[in-house]
């Protein structure tokens, strides 16, 4: 059963896209995590909720569809204990299928039933948002940032509780600037930016000689090669539009993805002849990068010369004298 359906969803703001072209269907007992930037995420909320309206497309729910947001910075009643903040929110929702000692031990609050919330640490409050919301019968959750900046002990509680949750019939959209933390949910995961909306797809095994072409129904993606990165533990297919630049460190080959790093199982030089006629372009000996994403070229002395990004950082990497013909006639001449 489908119990959000976005179709062809667009959304701008002062000429901006903020959301382009977004496609999601959210089935009952399913997670799905999309990585985004803060500004697209609360846009998201406030569409789903009715709150703002799209540009263009729609977002429809099932006549079933009950929906509770948890927002990463939600003001909580710091006065009352643990105990008396659930036992009251529990009196509010009525009828809450969950115990609220079941929903303290499973989020391991139980110690701390008795203490004010003013004195819980940043991570322990952000469990006792989910706590919060496991109390309202909703059967569609929507989480800002579910782990990000907690403390392992509390990442590990809620990673425990997110498949728990799934278990008992309630779905889960969980939105997060990191696009490490929506990766290590372990769920169908996507990234929401300026170019559109795109599945990361998972590669149970992959083969450097291989070509993975892939085509989704209901969301667009790009059927061009795919580059191999591990993260944690797995590996992971980005889309070339995705990257950055590509670095050579210490015997190691780095894809920049959204300002992180991720180690490449393949060598600059394999990079270079699968990318080159994708808009990747040997800068220097050590970096390979989309041109897509050059901004400006510098002339910091007679012989050094430097490309700065359009990413969030404004990054610059080396350009090698050699290539600084070959750059302008590909890029301005």
């Amino acid at each position: 059963m489908e119990l959000l359906t976005i179709k062809d969803l667009s959304k701008e703001d002062k000429n901006l896209n903020i959301i382009t072209n977004m496609n999601l269907s959210i089935n009952k007992n399913e997670t799905v995590g999309i990585k985004c930037s803060e500004e697209a995420c609360l846009t998201l909320l406030n569409l789903i909720t009715g709150k703002i309206y799209p540009s263009k497309g729609t977002i429809k729910q099932s006549n079933e569809t009950k929906i509770n947001i948890v927002l990463k910075d939600d003001g909580l009643y710091e006065r009352l204990t643990v105990n008396e903040y659930l036992n009251f929110f529990k009196d509010i929702f009525n009828n809450s299928k969950l115990s609220i000692s079941e929903i303290q031990y499973k989020l391991g609050l139980t110690s701390l039933k008795n203490t004010k919330i003013k004195k819980l640490s940043y991570s322990e409050k952000g469990r006792l948002r989910i706590g919060r919301a496991l109390l309202s019968n909703a059967n569609l959750i929507l989480i800002q940032e579910p782990t990000l900046y907690h403390d392992m002990e509390s990442s590990l509680i809620i990673k425990e509780i997110l498949s728990y949750i799934n278990t008992l019939g309630i779905s889960l959209l969980c939105i997060s600037v990191s696009l490490e933390e929506i990766l290590a949910l372990d769920c169908t995961s996507y990234i929401l930016d300026s170019t559109g909306f795109t599945l990361i797809e998972p590669a149970a095994s992959y083969n450097n000689n291989e070509t993975e072409k892939t085509t989704i129904s209901t969301t667009p993606i790009l059927k061009i090669a795919k580059i191999p990165a591990k993260v944690n533990g797995k590996i992971i297919l980005f889309n070339p539009t995705e990257i950055t630049y590509i670095e050579s460190l210490n015997g190691t080959t780095y894809i920049n993805v959204e300002d992180k790093k991720f180690p490449c199982t393949m060598s600059l030089t394999e990079l270079e002849n699968k990318l080159k006629e994708l808009g990747f372009f040997r800068c220097h000996r050590s970096y390979l990068v989309n041109l897509q994403r050059v901004r400006e070229v510098i002339n910091w002395t007679r012989n050094s010369f430097s490309l700065t990004l359009d990413d969030n950082n404004k990054n610059s990497i080396p350009l090698s004298k050699s290539k600084l013909e070959d750059i302008k006639n590909l890029l301005y001449v």
